[in-house]
């Protein structure tokens, strides 16, 4: 850790009803900011209202290093009445403090003076006072929720906008069928975000988009099933919450694997409980009827409801109070932004969106990450908990591990005595149905020509990548492609050498100390576009290199750098006991008590 000198000051504040835009500029004085250029700064605004707290960053736009500073600045318009989840009715009086971040230097609630050079506040919904170094806002209830009368006509005007809208839609219909015939016939180039496999399901998809551009009520089939959904739901709320029953749930897996496997098996023997899965890769506009029957039913119902990934349905409906939602996040600790972390860039979370706020308790690995976890999925530190994460604890267990390398070199033979480099990289792009790798970046000829006979290599890709990895026939018997099959958990069991990239698959290497090389050939690129949670280069644990021949030199010299691994490996994993999943059962048996 080490200290910067920081300047920081407010240039405009508004507040207009329940709108708070806030105008900051700063500069960082460090004579290693040249060293660290791939850095930004990091300013959070921190709300409290003494029972829940937020973190929700400043968005800044320009960040410039130069000659020893760093100068940045930015602007963001947030909603006060969205900061609350769990209070956001009781309309407790809060405070805003400024939280800052530079390399390996942060700091909560820092000393400056945050009175605004311009400021201009109409007190009409939050009554506003500068504190010195925090704002102070107090709600106005009887002004947020108005009058009746004046919610009527608001209501009214509103359903009256978009029935015009979606008659001029109506009108424009002929015009959007033209378009899409351009589009697909090749006329003009259709948008890759229209990739769907079935040329009239493109077509569709595409003239309901140019649809939604003018009307906000678009007639489709996954508004149609939104629509039942929250019906379905709103019926099952009529029967009981069952106090023993358990909910699992989750969209990037088929099958009880993953947390959930380690969970249900220190559960399955309980006859107590009534444990029920809901397990398969559908969102709301592929799931049939039945499905939606059964999810809400099972939403309903629960005491417990148990999540492992971002499920977009269960933000669409109010959980009661008595029904517990638990996020058993897949990744180990805080590494690439996800969530309102990432707000303005692509794919993040707007202030303004429901998405991930009601969750009662996310598990994550560390203390260390709690803060991160609390921002990217706006929700109250305490409501984030280090209990470690269940599908680590394998690592602690010598006869798992040793049934793993068996099963292995059984299926690979020719394996068995070689040295093994694992390269697993993550994903370009930034969802599922546009990932990629560019993987003639990395030539595995060109590897293998340059590194000992006695490594070889497996090419484990992330699921979203359907590119293939080309590997020459005459390197068969020293590479093989497992991206499609085997738990990558159980490869780091044979492992020798990693590369990779922005993977989090770092954390659980980092429990093995296995060496590893980062191959960061769009390392400032990537931060742009999705940034970490720290700074990459002064954490990540190995050999950070940025072309292809810095990979093979690396490997030719073994330098890995592994004395960082240790350090990596203590602020992501509070303990490392193999006890995970017992601390998380617990937590789900105290909430079932409650």
């Amino acid at each position: 850790m080490f200290f910067v000198e920081y300047h920081i000051e407010v240039k405009e504040l508004l507040i207009e009803d329940d709108t708070l835009t806030l105008n900051i500029k700063g500069t960082v004085t460090d004579e290693a900011i040249n060293a660290h250029f791939v850095s930004k700064p990091k300013l959070t605004l921190y709300f409290t209202n003494g029972k829940e707290d937020r973190r929700i960053p400043l968005v800044l736009e320009n960040v410039i290093p130069a000659a020893g500073k760093c100068y940045f600045s930015g602007m963001y318009a947030y909603r006060l009445d969205l900061l609350f989840w769990k209070t956001k009715n009781d309309y407790l009086p809060f405070e805003m403090y400024l939280n800052f971040g530079f390399v390996d230097f942060y700091e909560e609630r820092i000393p400056v003076d945050v009175k605004p050079q311009k400021m201009r506040v109409d007190n009409k919904q939050y009554h506003f006072k500068c504190m010195g170094d925090h704002y102070l806002f107090r709600p106005d209830k009887k002004a947020i929720l108005h009058s009746p009368v004046r919610r009527f006509f608001v209501k009214l005007f509103d359903m009256l906008l978009k029935l015009v809208q979606y008659l001029i839609a109506i009108v424009m219909l002929p015009l959007f069928f033209l378009d899409a015939v351009l589009h697909f016939s090749g006329v003009i180039k259709l948008p890759p975000r229209f990739n769907d496999e079935s040329d009239s399901k493109r077509f569709l998809a595409y003239v309901t988009w140019r649809f939604s551009k003018v009307s906000d009520v678009v007639v489709a089939m996954w508004t149609i099933k939104r629509w039942l959904f929250k019906r379905c739901f709103g019926f099952y709320k009529l029967f009981k919450v069952q106090q023993n029953k358990i909910t699992f749930i989750s969209l990037r897996r088929s099958d009880i694997s993953g947390n959930f496997a380690f969970v249900y098996d220190k559960l399955k023997d309980d006859k107590n409980l009534d444990i029920h899965f809901i397990l398969n890769d559908h969102t709301i506009s592929y799931m049939s009827i039945r499905e939606i029957i059964d999810f809400t039913k099972s939403c309903a119902t629960s005491k417990i409801v148990v999540l492992d990934e971002f499920t977009p349905m269960i933000h669409y409906i109010d959980l009661r109070p008595e029904t517990k939602l638990v996020q058993l996040w897949h990744a180990c600790g805080a590494f690439k932004t996800f969530g309102f972390t990432r707000l303005s860039k692509p794919k993040g979370s707007p202030q303004t969106t429901s998405n991930h706020r009601s969750y009662d308790y996310v598990t994550v690995s560390s203390t260390f990450c709690k803060k991160c976890h609390s921002e990217g999925f706006g929700i109250s530190t305490d409501n984030v908990v280090a209990t470690g994460i269940p599908r680590t604890d394998v690592f602690f267990d010598e006869a798992y591990k040793a049934k793993a390398r068996e099963k292995f070199y059984r299926a690979h033979p020719d394996f068995l005595d070689k040295k093994i480099i694992l390269f697993a990289p993550t994903f370009r792009g930034t969802v599922k149905e546009t990932a990629f790798y560019p993987t003639d970046l990395f030539d595995i000829e060109a590897v293998c020509e340059s590194i000992p006979d006695d490594y070889a290599i497996i090419v484990k890709h992330h699921p979203f990548v359907n590119d293939v990895q080309p590997i020459p026939k005459r390197f068969s018997d020293r590479v093989i492609d497992l991206s499609s099959e085997s738990e990558l958990n159980d490869l780091l069991f044979v492992t020798d050498v990693i590369i990779t990239d922005y993977s989090s698959l770092v954390f659980e290497a980092s429990l093995l100390d296995i060496p590893m090389i980062f191959y960061a050939f769009d390392l400032e690129k990537y931060i742009d576009e999705r940034d970490f949670y720290f700074d990459f280069k002064q954490y990540v644990p190995g050999k950070i290199a940025y072309s292809l021949d810095e990979v093979i030199d690396a490997i030719n010299k073994n330098d890995f750098c592994t004395e960082r691994i240790a350090p990596f490996a203590d602020m992501f994993f509070d303990k490392r006991d193999g006890k995970a999943t017992e601390r998380v059962v617990q937590l789900l048996y105290d909430n079932l008590k409650k």
